[in-house]
């Protein structure tokens, strides 16, 4: 397979292939564009032509209240509200494609702070592939219980639906995509200059800044004090039933009612783009009589 650069790819898609990526190995949902926050609780459906999720509601609006009384949530409750995890040190996750390998910091001497970064790494891409580095520091879960997704699950307009049931926070990301000419990228969060607190606060908290030596991939930063960014999300669909069987399976309970929609395309090439599916010519003899 020819290598190939996405500044010389008119026609890929960037943003499918890293959820792609991602999703085969998380098997969540990234979100290319970390800014823009995804909200725990909000139903509808993937784009298929982009991979961003299209919102059509939330189980926290005035006009959803009726349908969680009827499911026995009481809306007046904190029942169904996002619930928060602990906060983790950091969350790092790569594609099949990338091997995670030694990182020599004497070769990066020249990047203040590199050696004493929170979160730092090496990984080698394979040539002709596509690869993807996601990357967390201080991650912050938000996540509806499985005892309200029980309940959820027997909402009539979330049978046709997905619904955000976990979101991760973070006060700073990185998201990488390669090309296909099989890089080795360093990336790490280094400490700067400390904010300086408004006047008459006590509070000073210490800024960080992403560097990387990325030159032919994609490369998406943010750096902030507080948790306001979501690279990463939970979707899930209610489990349709199944034809009974001979002998019944497990009543499923909770969680269990729901589980992960598919990718909304087919596999893609490493470019993004969707293998043409040619349909067999039909326009053949068949109707001719046989002697």
């Amino acid at each position: 397979m020819p290598l190939w650069s996405w500044n010389t790819q008119p026609n890929s898609h960037a943003q499918r292939k890293f959820i792609e990526l991602i999703f085969d190995r998380t098997g969540k949902y990234a979100n290319w564009d970390p800014p823009s926050e995804i909200h725990v609780g909000s139903y509808g459906n993937i784009d298929k032509a982009t991979g961003n999720l299209s919102v059509e509601g939330t189980i926290y609006s005035d006009e959803f209240k009726q349908l969680l009384i009827n499911a026995g949530i009481d809306p007046e409750s904190d029942e169904h509200h996002a619930k928060d995890c602990p906060d983790e040190s950091e969350f790092t996750t790569w594609s099949k494609n990338v091997k995670r390998i030694e990182m020599n910091v004497d070769s990066h001497a020249g990047v203040p702070g590199i050696a004493t970064a929170s979160i730092k790494g090496s990984w080698q891409v394979k040539k002709g592939t596509t690869g993807a580095v996601l990357l967390m520091n201080n991650p912050r879960m938000k996540h509806i219980t499985s005892d309200v997704l029980g309940k959820l699950a027997s909402i009539k307009l979330l049978q046709s639906m997905h619904l955000v049931t976990k979101v991760f926070y973070c006060p700073a990301f990185s998201l990488y995509l390669s090309d296909t000419s099989g890089e080795k990228i360093t990336m790490a969060l280094l400490a700067s200059a400390p904010i300086v607190a408004p006047v008459g606060t006590l509070e000073t908290k210490a800024s960080m800044r992403w560097w990387s030596d990325t030159q032919t991939g994609l490369a998406r930063h943010g750096c902030k004090t507080e948790h306001c960014f979501t690279p990463l999300y939970e979707l899930l669909h209610v489990r349709h039933p199944r034809y009974r069987r001979s002998s019944p399976s497990p009543e499923r309970t909770g969680e269990q009612l729901w589980v992960p929609p598919p990718l909304p395309w087919a596999p893609l090439r490493e470019d993004g783009t969707e293998v043409p599916v040619y349909l067999p010519d039909n326009t053949d003899s068949s109707g001719s009589e046989e002697e």
